[in-house]
């Protein structure tokens, strides 16, 4: 997929994500291809490739005027999807916590002109109810904090055909230490 065909799929923008310059609105269509839309057969790919960004807004927090990040996706649950007792695996939803929460980090990060790489360090997560083939899914990530070592969003997984909350995580990620030769 072109990064025109992305580009058209991305939601308007909102908020401060209005002043965002075309290098950095270039970057983040940049890593939200190669996450979503990448060729090859990466790992997931399948469930990656069918999500689409519904949000995306950058804004500055009330409680301390820190810009944040709030990117929100949707997909519908499959049967690549499901584990054996029909419902969405666990580790699909761990994924898409995953994913979608490091798009929102590395936005925030080409936002403030950090062109900082991070790798997870943790991500904690609560499972709360089973979503089942054919429910629509509403992922909304919330960056935390963002500092020069560690990173942290929010996210959680509604299931929107039952209005009730699937999943919800906490993703921290870190600096990665330089390779040794």
């Amino acid at each position: 997929m072109s990064s025109e065909d992305v580009a058209a799929k991305l939601p308007q923008l909102q908020g401060a994500a209005t002043d965002l310059s075309p290098k950095q609105r270039a970057g983040i269509l940049k890593y939200l291809n190669i996450l979503l839309h990448a060729d090859g057969g990466k790992f997931a790919q399948s469930v990656a490739s069918r999500l689409e960004m519904t949000e995306f807004e950058v804004y500055k927090r009330e409680e301390d005027g820190k810009t944040q990040v709030r990117a929100v996706f949707e997909g519908v649950v499959s049967e690549d999807m499901l584990n054996a007792a029909e419902n969405m695996h666990g580790g699909c939803s761990m994924y898409l916590i995953d994913i979608c929460s490091s798009i929102a980090l590395v936005a925030l990060s080409i936002t403030l002109h950090n062109d900082a790489r991070f790798v997870s360090q943790a991500i904690h997560t609560v499972f709360h109810a089973p979503a089942k083939i054919g429910a629509k899914l509403r992922i909304v990530n919330n960056t935390i904090s963002f500092g020069a070592r560690t990173v942290s969003a929010r996210t959680e997984i509604w299931d929107m055909t039952n209005r009730r909350l699937v999943a919800s995580g906490l993703h921290n990620q870190m600096q990665p230490s330089a390779p040794k030769l």
